[in-house]
């Protein structure tokens, strides 16, 4: 029972002290806020969405841009795709690259960088390439996906885009992913990704990977100007795929840490549970989420592996939706990619297609994504997009337990009377009738 009392006394003493560091640290920073403004990032105001970002890392990769430091940006992501190659995978696409490219230094080649280029070469014409690099007759291409789910077929149609236009062995696809979860099998059968992967024709890179070459990009720069523009890009990212916390409070805490043997050991201790400790909040959220499930709607709650699958979700469903439902899904383990809207309640791809679309569901709801599955489908924004790093969905799943209420819950309630007022109303009888009188309430 002592050693028991002992063990609970060194965790607390951990926490308290930890807590306790980091509000004397805030004050610090709190002090000299007036000159060093910690807090400020250019990024705030500007907001980047996927193109957005995409202009800003396909200016740094081209030569020829306005940051006057030539190909050194280049070489730096060039270095990071070697060094990142898995073992099983060819490197001839890799080499032919890199060989290109020390040509182009010495003027014997010339190098292209295209933003949204049409895929003209093959039958889905209509598809545009994040970014692509020309050097002669090797091509770089990026698909960057920081948020955005991906599109039937699409990077399948880039590789065949690339094939044409480059030839074999002489090409590569990067798939410049928020999480570093590989393109879902609506984008590419895996079969098929797996061939590409292993040939290197197909790399996968994730943005924590990219940030360290932002870190580079930083460190190798010469204008001053464009190092601070880096350094704002560079804690934009961090807090966008890595959780919110900015870098100097990681360094704190992870010196706190590494003081002493003990606070390793109950932080390692701490970092072994944590999946549990998801799961008994995800049960607590079902919990909540049954109590405030609106009038004759159902939640089906179909999250059983959190830590391992890749697609986890819950539904709302009311019986006269039929084939209709509404989801909150996760595209990615531990909880990454959360996304939300109407899904087909259907077994296989051969059952959602023989259920039809609900036309017009954009008009009514806004903005979103469309796919076999899903006649509509939004991403959530941060914090709420990538739960594997961010604190704030845990964290009001806690209070929501403990107080009812957390702007997590209330969002997902909101959208969920939102979506089905929607499909109340565009599903009809053949008379026009709605199908449905009851009113949706919380």
């Amino acid at each position: 029972m002592d050693e028991v009392t002992n063990k609970k006394s060194e965790i607390e003493h951990f926490f308290s002290t930890l807590q306790a560091k980091c509000e004397s640290f805030a004050d610090f920073m709190r002090l000299y806020e007036p000159s060093l403004a910690p807090r400020f990032n250019l990024f705030d105001f500007i907001g980047p969405n996927e193109n957005k970002l995409s202009e800003i890392i396909a200016f740094f990769l081209d030569p020829k841009a306005s940051h006057g430091q030539g190909d050194v940006f280049l070489r730096i992501f060039l270095d990071m795709i070697g060094r990142t190659e898995g073992k099983d995978q060819d490197d001839r696409p890799l080499r032919k690259f890199l060989e290109a490219f020390e040509n182009n230094l010495n003027g014997t080649v010339k190098t292209t960088l295209t933003l949204e280029k049409a895929t003209d070469l093959i039958e889905t014409s209509q598809r545009r390439i994040d970014i692509e690099l020309n050097i002669g007759d090797i091509g770089l291409a990026i698909e960057n996906k920081p948020w955005a789910c991906d599109k039937i077929d699409q990077v399948s149609d880039y590789n065949k885009q690339l094939l044409k236009r480059y030839g074999e062995n002489r090409y590569l696809l990067i798939y410049l992913s928020g999480t570093g979860e590989p393109p879902s099998e609506k984008s590419v059968a895996g079969k098929e990704r797996v061939a590409l992967t292993s040939s290197g024709h197909l790399k996968i890179l994730s943005y924590r990977e990219f940030i360290t070459c932002v870190n580079r990009f930083k460190k190798d720069c010469r204008s001053e100007r464009v190092r601070c523009f880096l350094q704002d890009f560079e804690d934009y990212l961090r807090i966008q795929f890595e959780g919110g916390m900015a870098m100097y409070e990681k360094d704190m805490i992870q010196a706190y840490i590494l003081e002493d043997p003990k606070n390793l050991e109950i932080a390692l201790a701490v970092s072994q549970i944590q999946t549990d400790i998801k799961e008994k909040l995800l049960n607590d959220l079902r919990d909540i989420l049954h109590q405030k499930c609106p009038t004759n709607i159902t939640l089906d709650w179909a999250i059983d592996n959190f830590g391992g699958a890749r697609y986890q979700s819950f539904s709302f469903k009311r019986d006269t939706w039929k084939k209709y439902k509404i989801t909150f899904e996760f595209d990615g383990a531990q909880g990454r990619v959360f996304a939300y809207g109407v899904s087909k309640d259907a077994r296989d791809d051969e059952e959602a297609k023989n259920i039809s679309d609900i036309r017009g569901m954009a008009d009514k709801l806004g903005h979103g994504g469309k796919s076999l599955w899903w006649p509509w489908y939004r991403d959530f924004e941060p914090p709420y997009y990538d739960w594997s790093i961010s604190h704030e969905p845990w964290i009001e799943i806690l209070n929501a337990a403990k107080q009812g209420e957390s702007p997590l819950v209330n969002r997902i309630i909101g959208e969920v009377v939102r979506i089905a007022e929607v499909l109340d109303q565009m599903l009809l009888d053949d008379n026009g009738v709605s199908i449905t009188d009851t009113p949706i309430s919380g």
